[in-house]
C-alpha cells in the first residue's frame, strides 16, 4: 500500500518522537519543554495545546489506538482556557487520556505568581495615615501593574458571588479582602429608613463613627443578609449621613431591607474593600487604579506561593467531546470555573484536585460523564454540577459523581452553592463526603436522580431556612431517590438559627421524592415536607435533632400555591412537560391526576418504619391541616422514642395513625447500648433493632469514601 507523503511522515514522527506501545501512543508535556519539542519524554512539549494538536494529527494517521498525554510535575500558568473540541474525542475502545506523571504533581494555575521579595513595607505617608497604628508596622505593598495589564473592570453596584477579580491566595489559602468587622464577625441593624425594592435602593439606620472616616469616593461595599437568611448580596454604599446615622445604598437588593423573614428581625452585614480597615493578618486590598496590592502578612505564613488569580474563564473547556479522561491533575487559582464540560459524552475526571476556584469547580452538561475520587475544596460556588438527560422524554443522563471529597464550597456565593447540584434526569451522586459551608450541601431538581451513601456535616454555618439537601417549589421534580445518606452536626455554630436548619428539605410543595434509609444526628429539623405530595419517607433513623419530622400544608394555606408570576406556577410547570400524557402519565400517574384530586392538599405521602429518638424540641411538627388530612395518607410502623423521660413522645396524639411512642421514666432511662452514641453503630444496639427491625437493611458500612485506584487513603475528619 502506498501512503501520501504527509501521512507517512506523521506516522514515522509519532513512532520516533513519542513513547509507543501496542495500541497506545504517549506524548509528554513539561515546564522545561520547548515550542519545537517532539513530545517525547526526553524532548517534551511546553504546553497542553501542543500535545492536543499532536494527538489530533496522530489520530488522522491511525485512530485505532489510545492516546495518553502525560503532564510532568510542575506549575503551568494558563493565560486562557485549555480547549477541547469534538475533534479531540477518543472512542470507547481507544480513549484519549490527559494524566499527571505523578498524582498531584502537575498543577494548572489560572493566575500570576508573585514573589515575597517584591513586597515592601508601606512608605507613602498618605497611605500610612489611613491605616491603623499596628497595621502601619506590618502592611506590605507590591506593584502588580505587570501582572494586571490594561484597565481593571469596575466593581458593580450590586453583585452576588465572587468579587471582581483578581483575587489573592497565599500558600494555598484564600486571603480576606480588607473588611470591618474582621473575618467571622458581623454588625447588625434593625431599622430600615427606606426598605427599597427591586427597582429602588434602600437605606437603614446604623450609628457608628467609624463609617464617617471611610473614603466613600474609593468605594465601600457591604455584604449582608438584607431580608432573608437565605439570600445574601454585596451592595455599594452611596453615602453615610453621620448626623443621623443613615446608610444610603447605591446597590439594589430585590427583597428590600428588613422586610420580614422566618427568623430573627435583626439584619447583618460587614463592610469590605476598605483600605482603612486593613488591620488584621491575612487581609489584603487592591488599589485598582494604581495597581498596588496591599497585604498584611500572617506571622506564621511561609509565603512560599503567592498567587494572584486572574483568569476569568474556566481552566479547561470541553465542547461536544467524547471518551476523554483527565487523571491526577491539580487545577487551582482560577477566578472563573475549574472544568467546564458542555454537551460531552463519556468523559471522566478522576483523581484530580480542584482547589481555590472562584466559581464552580466542575460543571458538566451531557451524558455518561463521570467525576471519580477527586478532592475539591476552597471553591467560590458549587463543587460539582451534573446536568444531563432529557426530562421531557425521561431519558436518563447517567452522569455520575462518586467518591469525591468536597469541602469549603460556597465561599463566595454564600447561598445556593453546594458541594453538588444535580439537574436534568437520571444522574447519580454516590459515596461522597461534603462538609464545611455556609449554606446547603446539595441542590437537586429534575427527575430520577439517585443520591445515595453520602456523608454530610458542618454545613449551613451562616444561614437559615435551608436544607443540607434541598429541592423545592415543583410538582414535576418526581422520581428522585435520596437514600442511605448520613447527616450530622448541622449548623456548625454559625449564625443561622438551628431550628431553621433542615436535613432534607422538600420545600414549597416539592413532590414525588423517596427519602429512604437515611441517618440523621444533630440535624436541626431532620426531615421536612413543605406541603408536597406523593413523597415516600421510609426507614429513616433520626437521633438528637431539634425536630425530627416537620410536615406542613402550605399548599392549603398559602395563596400563591399556583399563582403565575411569582415563581410557584405549579400547574404551569407541569404542563410544560405534557404531564397528563405518556411518558409522564405512565411514570407518574399520581401527578397526572393531581388537579382532579384536591391539588392543594398534601396527599399521597407515605410514612413507614421511621424511628425518631430523643428529639430535643419536638418529635413531630405537623400542622393542623396535615393532621386533618392524615387519615388519607399511608402511615404505619413509625415510632417516637424518648430515652430519658422528657415526655416528648406525648406529642403524638391518638388520631395520628401509624405512630406510637416509647417513653422512659425519668429515673429509669432506656439504655440504647450505642457505642459512643454514634448513630453509625446502630446495628450494634439491640434496643434500636428491637424498636425498628426494618433499619437492618441500611448499608451503613458502605457510606462515604472508599479506597480505589485514584484514592489511596481516606482523609481523617
Amino acid at each position: 500500500m502506498k501512503y501520501p507523503w504527509s501521512v507517512f511522515g506523521v506516522c514515522c514522527w509519532a513512532v520516533a518522537c513519542a513513547t509507543t506501545s501496542f495500541a497506545e501512543t504517549s506524548f509528554y508535556v513539561s515546564t522545561s519543554g520547548r515550542a519545537d519539542g517532539s513530545g517525547s519524554s526526553q524532548h517534551p512539549f511546553a504546553t497542553l495545546e501542543q500535545a492536543r494538536d499532536a494527538v489530533r494529527t496522530a489520530k488522522k494517521a491511525n485512530s485505532n489506538q489510545a492516546f495518553t498525554v502525560i503532564v510532568k510535575d510542575g506549575v503551568y500558568l494558563l493565560s486562557d482556557s485549555f480547549k477541547l473540541t469534538e475533534e479531540d474525542s477518543g472512542t470507547e475502545q481507544y480513549p484519549v487520556i490527559y494524566k499527571a506523571d505523578h498524582h498531584g504533581g502537575s498543577q494548572l494555575y489560572g493566575g500570576a505568581l508573585l514573589y515575597k521579595k517584591n513586597f515592601k513595607l508601606v512608605a507613602d505617608e498618605k497611605t500610612l495615615a489611613r491605616l491603623q497604628p499596628e497595621a502601619r508596622r506590618n502592611v506590605l505593598v507590591c506593584d502588580v501593574s505587570q501582572e494586571l495589564k490594561g484597565n481593571l473592570p469596575e466593581i458593580p453596584l450590586a453583585y452576588k458571588g465572587a468579587e471582581v477579580g483578581p483575587f489573592l491566595y497565599v500558600d494555598g489559602q484564600p486571603k480576606t479582602i480588607a473588611r470591618w468587622p474582621n473575618k467571622g464577625e458581623w454588625v447588625t441593624f434593625s431599622k430600615a429608613v427606606e426598605q427599597g425594592n427591586d427597582k429602588q435602593p434602600g437605606a437603614f439606620e446604623f450609628k457608628d463613627e467609624r463609617m464617617a472616616r471611610w473614603n466613600m469616593a474609593d468605594g465601600v461595599w457591604l455584604h449582608g443578609y438584607w431580608t432573608h437568611d437565605w439570600s445574601d448580596e454585596v451592595l455599594k454604599v452611596a453615602s453615610y449621613e453621620a448626623d443621623n446615622g443613615v446608610v444610603r445604598l447605591a446597590g439594589i437588593h430585590g427583597y428590600g431591607l428588613a422586610k420580614g423573614t422566618w427568623g430573627r428581625k435583626e439584619r447583618r452585614f460587614y463592610a469590605l474593600n476598605i483600605l482603612d480597615e486593613l488591620d488584621a493578618p491575612g487581609e489584603w486590598y487592591l488599589d485598582r487604579k494604581a495597581k498596588l496590592l496591599y497585604y498584611y502578612p500572617e506571622p506564621k505564613a511561609k509565603h512560599e506561593e503567592i498567587v494572584l488569580a486572574t483568569l476569568q474563564n474556566p481552566l479547561i473547556v470541553a465542547q461536544r467531546v467524547k471518551h476523554v479522561q483527565i487523571q491526577g491533575l491539580t487545577f487551582a487559582y482560577s477566578h472563573g470555573e475549574g472544568i467546564n464540560l458542555q454537551d460531552c459524552i463519556s468523559m471522566t475526571i478522576a483523581g484530580c484536585t480542584i482547589r481555590n476556584i472562584a466559581r464552580n469547580a466542575i460543571s458538566i452538561q451531557g451524558s455518561n460523564n463521570r467525576v471519580q475520587s477527586c478532592d475539591i475544596f476552597d471553591i467560590g460556588a458549587t463543587g460539582i454540577i451534573l446536568n444531563g438527560g432529557d426530562r421531557r422524554t425521561l431519558v436518563k443522563g447517567n452522569n455520575v459523581a462518586e467518591n469525591n471529597h468536597v469541602y469549603r464550597f460556597g465561599q463566595f456565593n454564600r447561598t445556593y452553592a453546594g458541594a453538588f447540584e444535580v439537574q436534568g434526569c437520571g444522574n447519580i451522586v454516590r459515596n461522597n463526603v461534603m462538609h464545611d459551608a455556609p449554606h446547603m450541601a446539595l441542590l437537586y431538581g429534575g427527575n430520577e436522580q439517585l443520591i445515595e451513601l453520602n456523608e454530610i456535616y458542618n454545613v449551613q454555618q451562616e444561614t437559615g431556612d435551608v436544607g443540607a439537601f434541598y429541592s423545592g417549589r415543583d410538582w414535576t421534580s418526581q422520581g428522585n431517590v435520596v437514600r442511605y445518606n448520613y447527616f450530622h452536626d448541622m449548623g456548625g455554630g454559625g449564625q443561622g438559627q438551628t431550628e431553621h436548619l433542615m436535613g432534607i428539605y422538600l420545600d414549597d410543595c416539592d413532590s414525588g421524592d423517596t427519602l429512604h434509609g437515611n441517618l440523621f444526628q444533630r440535624a436541626g429539623r431532620a426531615l421536612f415536607i413543605g406541603g408536597g405530595r406523593d413523597n415516600t419517607v421510609t426507614c429513616n433513623l433520626v437521633m438528637d435533632s431539634l425536630i425530627s419530622f416537620h410536615f406542613d400544608s402550605r399548599g392549603m394555606t398559602w395563596k400563591q400555591w399556583n399563582q403565575p408570576g411569582d415563581g410557584w406556577n405549579l400547574e404551569e410547570k407541569a404542563e410544560k412537560f405534557n404531564y397528563k400524557n405518556p411518558p409522564w402519565s405512565t411514570r407518574y400517574p399520581a401527578l397526572a391526576n393531581t388537579m382532579n384530586n384536591s391539588p392543594r392538599e398534601p396527599l399521597g405521602n407515605v410514612l413507614q418504619n421511621n424511628l425518631l429518638i430523643d428529639s430535643k424540641n419536638q418529635a413531630l411538627d405537623f400542622d393542623k391541616q396535615v393532621r386533618e388530612v392524615f387519615p388519607k395518607l399511608v402511615s404505619e410502623h413509625n415510632r417516637v422514642v424518648d430515652t430519658v423521660g422528657t415526655n416528648k413522645a406525648s406529642q403524638i396524639s391518638a388520631e395520628l395513625k401509624g405512630f406510637d411512642g416509647i417513653v422512659a421514666k425519668a429515673d429509669q432511662p432506656i439504655d440504647l447500648g450505642l457505642p459512643n452514641r454514634d448513630i453509625r453503630q446502630f446495628k450494634k444496639s439491640a434496643a434500636i433493632m428491637r424498636m425498628m427491625p426494618a433499619l437492618a437493611e441500611i448499608p451503613v458500612e458502605k457510606i462515604g469514601l472508599y479506597v480505589d485506584a485514584f484514592r489511596r487513603t481516606i482523609p481523617t475528619r
